[in-house]
């Protein structure tokens, strides 16, 4: 199953994650950043805050989609979907800290 990985996607990603200090979480199938980011006081964000995010490749991870969704506006949350074979499954979820 390691040949479908893109290995420079995945050392590309691990840079980053050293880089920026940011720490992604995995659990049950999902790989997760933030919720709540820094400085967050307050409640969870209200319904309508979170984007589906469709149709991406399996080789792309956190390193290049944060900054895209990021540069849309202060991101809560962002789940990437994943296999167990260490490829995303193609969709993810963007909370944003409102609407």
């Amino acid at each position: 199953w390691t040949n479908g990985i893109n290995q420079a996607n995945k050392m590309a990603l691990r840079a980053w994650t050293k880089e920026t200090g940011i720490s992604l979480v995995q659990i049950n199938g999902q790989r997760r950043y933030g919720g709540p980011p820094r400085g967050w006081v307050g409640d969870p964000p209200p319904a309508g805050t979170e984007v589906f995010i469709g149709k991406l490749p399996q080789d792309m991870y956190e390193n290049v989609l944060i900054p895209i969704f990021q540069s849309v506006g202060k991101l809560y949350e962002f789940r990437l979907m994943m296999t167990f074979s260490g490829l995303n499954r193609g969709f993810a979820y963007a909370k944003y800290s409102s609407r």
